[in-house]
């Protein structure tokens, strides 16, 4: 038996069944467990009325519910016969006006793929759009750095970061709970801000606060992030990363100019300053600077190890520590530093990075003030150390030292050292720091193997000076120069690891590989910017402390001195009287050719009062002098009261958005290092002149729906860098790189 006809039976049975029931239609598929539910028996029953038992044949083998029968589609197999180009909209014509059938083309089309195929030849899905958009980008040659940030996976590897913080954020209880938080007053009906929301005194209030206590009352909910798709992510990062080209290296504050246009070259859309500054606004808000950091430190090693390890001398791998400070105008109390480029101090930002061996940044945090110098590098190093201490292609153990230069000397630090094995240190002696009665041993002269100069190992004494009497001894090196200068280099290195030419190399291989390089990553991805930023006021609890030291002191030492004191002050009041009667008789003195002419009834008293002036001030004298001792500490300790008088409250500097956006930098700088490295053969160029040189060369951009080519104009008046590019677009495009479009990026170079 069929299967279609066993399956009539069975519902002519249950039919049968449910119409001579006593029970109504719900109370009998309550009762009973019919095979269909009760709206497929209406259907059925419908049906049944209608066709009688042909009404319930399984018609789902020939399609169901098709507006195309079998004899409609013999027609359209003839008419195809006869005219085998005719398009959808004729066939669609032909149905209405000699079947009465109305459908849709992609109805037309689907039946005729699936009953005759043979018939038509036409390829699945949209016709293929073959035409070619052209645009030309002033910038061409940042396309470059944008393909090579694809070919590493660093927007994606951003975008994973900051989607995964945010899908923990939506875990946490403070956003459940701010979810209700809203403040419509002053708002447009659709929530943008107005005139009258900007004015609000509470709002203008909290403009600068800290973003600590921002998030307290943010409801996260509204945040475009946390509905933002990873592609669009990627998209917004890839544009911040493009801020130092877009916007010529700083001097532009915004992308809203005619430059501001490349950005849809660079990450696939036309972005607005206001759009990327509430992108990172939203970041600041989420507190994902720290794992940024942290996590992508990985990424780099991943990209520079090898290098690194081949860069190593010996057993010994060199971190460079190194900082850089920002101004920070601003009317309030900040923590203060000097900035010796302006020879001022004012309120400012420090970077402290660490650099591996290469000269390339590999973390970094930004403080507000003075950054953490000496003990607290180790605490830096902590946070990455699991990362660090896995080179690639070194399975031996390394010693790792970190060179610092002289500000980070102090016996303090020295001593921090001392406390563990891992880390061991290299730095520098400042010149009022030396003293030939410090030495405890010095051994014989020996040449340096890497310069001109004589080299000489000592052991030296050292005090620390926030710990009286505590004393250490360390290895030192006196370099003796050709030229006649003299340099001491500290190190904690043992004589078994590092003899003394290995530790002084180790030492000045930071200025070309560290120093110069950073220098010119500064320049080139404007380090020198401070990004927007918010204060908090806190206590300093040092001048609190220096401050309830000297008023203790001052008023010891003013019981102490009661009496002397009171002598003094009368000598003061008889020096007031005579200064004021001096003053009149000088009120009707003339001054001519440089000398004073005094009435000749007022001659005398005048050198009178003058006369007692000075006595009176021999008084004084001769009472501070009988408790000089006293009086020299009451001076000193009043001088240091009025240099901290309310002192003690000062802003912090919230640095979380600078903190990403100069994450965002040194993510470019570490981009063109990579680019020159390995595909220009690691020459020896600048960043600057890799910036003019190749990034600023115009390019066509022809795209299709597949491939985006992109024609990098050639200048002739530099053949040397030209030849370079054309062998490094060569190995660019072996890579078959997708871009921000997810297209195939091709180069060319013009006229090659």
């Amino acid at each position: 038996m069929k299967p279609n006809n066993s399956r009539k039976k069975i519902l002519l049975k249950w039919l049968n069944q449910i119409n001579h029931s006593k029970l109504t239609i719900s109370e009998f598929f309550k009762k009973y467990e019919v095979p269909f539910s009760r709206s497929q028996y209406f259907n059925y029953k419908k049906q049944f009325a209608k066709k009688g038992e042909v009404g319930l044949d399984d018609g789902r083998s020939i399609g169901g519910n098709k507006k195309i029968s079998q004899e409609v589609m013999k027609f359209l197999t003839g008419y195809l016969k006869c005219k085998p180009q005719a398009s959808l909209e004729e066939l669609k014509r032909e149905l209405f006006c000699e079947c009465g059938l109305n459908v849709y083309i992609s109805t037309i089309s689907r039946s005729l793929k699936k009953d005759c195929p043979h018939l038509i030849h036409r390829s699945k899905g949209r016709p293929c759009n073959t035409t070619v958009k052209q645009e030309i980008n002033p910038m061409g040659g940042f396309e470059l750095i944008i393909a090579i940030a694809y070919h590493l996976g660093w927007p994606q590897r951003v975008a994973e970061i900051i989607c995964k913080e945010v899908k923990l954020q939506k875990k946490r209880k403070m956003f459940k709970d701010n979810q209700l938080l809203t403040d419509k007053k002053y708002r447009a009906k659709t929530g943008k801000f107005t005139i009258r929301y900007n004015k609000r005194k509470d709002v203008r209030d909290s403009k600068f606060a800290s973003i600590t206590d921002k998030r307290l009352n943010k409801n996260w909910s509204s945040m475009n992030l946390f509905r933002d798709q990873t592609e669009t992510i990627i998209r917004k990062t890839v544009a911040i990363l493009s801020l130092p080209v877009v916007t010529l290296n700083g001097n532009v504050r915004t992308v809203n100019l005619a430059l501001g246009e490349t950005l849809k070259h660079y990450c696939g859309f036309n972005y607005k300053q206001s759009s990327l500054n509430k992108f990172l606004s939203e970041l600041k808000y989420l507190g994902i600077s720290a794992n940024l950091l942290q996590e992508l430190t990985k990424f780099w090693f991943e990209c520079w190890g090898k290098e690194v390890g081949a860069s190593m001398s010996g057993q010994l791998l060199c971190y460079y520590i190194d900082g850089n400070t920002r101004a920070l105008w601003s009317s309030k109390r900040v923590k203060k530093n000097k900035v010796t480029m302006l020879g001022k101090v004012m309120g400012c930002l420090e970077d402290v990075f660490i650099h591996d061996g290469l000269g390339n940044p590999i973390y970094f945090e930004t403080y507000s003030g003075r950054g953490p110098v000496g003990e607290h590098l180790l605490g830096m190093f902590k946070k990455i150390e699991k990362t660090i201490l896995k080179v690639p292609g070194s399975d031996t153990k390394v010693c790792r030292a970190i060179v610092m230069d002289g500000s980070s000397n102090s016996v303090k630090t020295l001593r921090a050292f001392a406390d563990q094995d891992k880390y061991y240190y290299i730095t520098t002696l400042d010149d009022n720091q030396w003293d030939e009665d410090r030495i405890i041993s010095i051994g014989r002269s020996i040449g340096y193997k890497h310069g001109d100069a004589v080299l000489n190992e000592v052991v030296l004494e050292m005090k620390d000076s926030t710990d009286r009497g505590y004393l250490i001894s360390t290895r030192g090196i006196k370099i003796n120069w050709d030229n006649g200068k003299t340099t001491v280099i500290l190190t904690s290195l043992p004589r078994e690891i590092a003899d003394a030419s290995e530790v002084v190399y180790s030492y000045f291989k930071r200025w070309p590989c560290e120093e110069l390089q950073f220098k010119h990553h500064k320049k080139v991805v404007s380090l020198h910017r401070v990004v927007g930023y918010g204060k908090k006021e806190v206590t300093n609890e040092n001048i609190l402390e220096k401050q309830k030291k000297a008023k203790e002191a001052i008023d010891k030492l003013n019981i102490k001195l009661e009496k002397p004191l009171k002598d003094i002050e009368i000598e003061e009041e008889l020096i007031a009287k005579l200064i004021y009667k001096k003053r009149k008789i000088r009120a009707k003195c003339k001054i001519e050719k440089g000398k004073r002419i005094i009435p000749d009834e007022s001659q005398n008293k005048f050198k009178e009062y003058d006369k007692k002036i000075k006595s009176h001030k021999r008084a004084i004298k001769k009472i501070e002098k009988s408790h000089e001792q006293e009086f020299k500490a009451l001076w000193k300790h009043q001088k240091e009261w009025q240099r901290i008088y309310k002192k003690e409250k000062e802003y912090v500097v919230d640095v979380e958005l600078d903190q990403i956006v100069t994450f965002h930098r040194m993510g470019l700088a570490n981009l063109y290092a990579y680019f020159i490295k390995q595909f220009l053969g690691g020459i020896s160029i600048s960043l600057n002149t890799l910036v003019h040189g190749i990034i600023h060369l115009k390019a066509i951009i022809k795209e299709t729906d597949t491939t985006r080519n992109i024609t990098l104009q050639k200048n002739n008046k530099d053949p040397k860098m030209m030849k370079l590019l054309h062998a490094a677009i060569e190995k660019m495009n072996e890579l078959n790189i997708y871009g921000p479009t997810g297209k195939l990026m091709k180069f060319t170079l013009e006229n090659v």
